[in-house]
């Protein structure tokens, strides 16, 4: 008897069976296991796994005892088919290459939980299926593991698609899709064919934008192809390369006209004396040809493998004063102009005469005066006393009109 928590590998249930289609099943047709990934299995076998203890959910590997490279795997939906039977999808039916009634090996198996898997579809009407994603999700919940290189059915608005399960992830024989999230890749179906691109639309162009015909051939057309042009290049003279303004055209006014072409005048050549130069033509600029007196020094010719950095520098050593018994000449003694237009010279001139008679000029002292009592006054300037002269205050004389003297003085006390 195992111990307490012994679980014995799942290839110990080894079973032979006879092998059925689904549509060997009494009652009506079930879909999700015609186009599933379960088998029916008969009762007995329920009673088998239950007795090895096996770990659910239960996966087998599906094997042709008279072709060993023919195997799938599967998981088991039911235990209702009668005893010694077990029913298959009609697509596992082909891929383990069974007739109706043909034994076939089931074996226990334990798989890995599947990552991602690549499918590619047999017809390209799968491509017009709206959403694959929920048409996938839907399909595969009746399969319990995917086998690499099996062709499985899926059925969806009554069409059957068949798909083959190009690889998956983890490597290996099969991979568990229950109870996990898986990748789902798909291939381009079988038969189809990439539309060709289309072809870049030509780079719009003036011409176009403006619907003009550029081969158009009908008078009074400018373009080279045209009646006017000739539909021939325009050349030189000599014919041997191509000439501008040589072709014929239109005025405003529908005169026709014809060019001449860049041949018909000749580039004249400047004159000698001109400043023009050309560059086809190398000139070398002499000291003959400048206006000036500075002389253009001569081109620097030097052999081969020698630089010139230049002239040696010699310092600048001013002169010695010369020696002279005349005076230095005097400096800011020149004439100017005042703001008011007059000469600098002729205000300074008439600023010295004045300074000159002013000092001249005595300086005006008020001399002695006699008041109308014959009294001499002394003059507070000679005296060199600040003080006010006090005057006698006496009464006035019978006035006399009669005044001898120019120098007399008349002072009237105002107190």
């Amino acid at each position: 008897m195992a111990g307490q928590g012994y679980h014995p590998p799942a290839r110990s249930y080894d079973e032979y069976l006879k092998a059925y289609s689904v549509a060997m099943l009494p009652g009506r047709e079930r879909t999700n296991v015609s186009y599933g990934g379960k088998i029916i299995m008969p009762p007995s076998a329920l009673a088998n796994l239950t007795s090895l203890d096996l770990e659910s959910p239960w996966m087998f590997q599906l094997r042709n005892p008279s072709n060993p490279a023919a195997s799938t795997h599967a998981g088991v939906l039911e235990f209702i088919a009668e005893e010694g039977v077990v029913h298959l999808p009609y697509w596992m039916m082909k891929t383990l290459r069974l007739n109706e009634g043909d034994p076939i090996r089931i074996t226990g198996a334990h798989l890995s939980k599947g990552k991602r898997v690549k499918l590619q579809a047999q017809t390209i009407d799968f491509l017009e299926i709206s959403d694959h994603k929920a048409v996938l999700e839907q399909a595969l919940r009746n399969f319990t593991c995917l086998t690499q290189g099996d062709m499985i059915e899926i059925n969806y608005n009554s069409i059957t698609f068949q798909l083959l399960i190009m690889e998956i992830l983890p490597e290996g024989p099969a991979i568990d899709i229950l109870d996990t999230d898986l990748e789902v890749d798909f291939a381009a179906p079988k038969g189809y064919v990439e539309p060709p691109r289309p072809e870049p639309k030509p780079q719009a162009t003036m011409a176009s934008k403006l619907k003009i015909d550029v081969n158009d051939t009908t008078p009074g057309s400018s373009r080279p192809a045209s009646s006017l042009g000739g539909g021939a290049p325009a050349v030189s003279k000599g014919g041997t390369e191509w000439e501008a303004f040589k072709g014929r055209g239109e005025t405003l006014n529908g005169r026709k006209t014809k060019g001449k072409g860049v041949s018909a005048r000749k580039v004249e050549e400047p004159p000698a004396d001109s400043k023009i130069i050309r560059t086809d033509k190398r000139r070398m600029l002499t000291g003959d040809d400048l206006e000036t007196d500075v002389k253009v020094p001569a081109p620097l010719n030097l052999p081969p493998g020698k630089l010139f950095f230049g002239f040696t520098i010699v310092p600048y050593v001013p002169p010695p004063p010369k020696e002279s018994s005349e005076p230095a000449p005097a400096t800011f003694n020149g004439s100017g102009t005042t703001l008011s237009g007059r000469p600098e010279g002729q205000i300074a001139s008439k600023d010295k005469a004045k300074e000159e008679e002013k000092e001249e000029k005595p300086e005006k002292v008020w001399g002695g005066g006699h008041t109308l009592g014959s009294r001499p006054v002394a003059s507070s300037k000679a005296s060199g006393s600040k003080s006010k002269p006090m005057i006698q205050k006496e009464r006035s004389p019978t006035p006399d009109w009669g005044v001898d003297s120019d120098d007399d003085v008349i002072v009237i006390d105002s107190d």
